[in-house]
């Protein structure tokens, strides 16, 4: 099945009010608040739903379930911290909880890609604005992952979803220039 099929799948369960049974973890998310600055859109569902409709119709399932699961590790890790909201290790967390939600949905064959994706998906906060000046080997040697092309999907959706003053966008777009001028011969 490709994004488009699964979206329409998800409109029906939205419709059909079967969300929370079928996507506890996911209709977990509404009311999980996060930083205004970063997530004008509101709180962690919106912005799930608002990356769902970011993602491309003929994209790869794989990709439509990283972003509809992106966040779900929010549920159990946001805490005001220091004045703000904080969700410090929801990718992780996230990740953990992909394979068992997939294997209710029979689609283990999926689950490690996707746990993947979701726990990478801050890739580009983690290596932080050094990226502007060039990548290290290590990074580039990330970025030939196979699964590479799917994450920088999840990370435009994400980005898209971002209503506020995230840098997702120009440091994604950083690391691929970057990526551009380095070569893997390089390292």
């Amino acid at each position: 099945m490709t994004a488009s099929d699964w979206k329409r799948r998800l409109g029906e369960w939205q419709d059909s009010k079967e969300f929370l049974q079928i996507l506890p973890e996911v209709a977990a998310l509404e009311g999980v608040p996060q930083a205004v600055e970063y997530h004008a859109e509101g709180d962690a569902l919106t912005h799930t739903l608002l990356a769902i409709d970011a993602v491309s119709a003929g994209t790869d399932e794989r990709v439509f379930w990283a972003v509809l699961l992106h966040d779900i590790g929010k549920a159990e890790t946001t805490e005001f911290i220091d004045g703000r909201w904080r969700s410090h290790g929801h990718a992780n967390q996230g990740a953990l909880l992909v394979a068992p939600i997939l294997e209710r949905l029979n689609l283990v064959y999926i689950g490690a890609d996707v746990a993947w994706l979701v726990k990478h998906h801050h890739f580009v906060f983690f290596w932080g604005n050094s990226v502007m000046d060039g990548l290290t080997p290590k990074q580039v040697k990330f970025c030939h992952h196979p699964l590479f092309p799917l994450l920088v999907e999840v990370c435009r959706a994400d980005a898209a979803a971002s209503l506020g003053k995230s840098r997702k966008k120009d440091l994604l777009d950083s690391v691929l220039l970057q990526l551009k001028t380095t070569s893997m011969d390089t390292l």
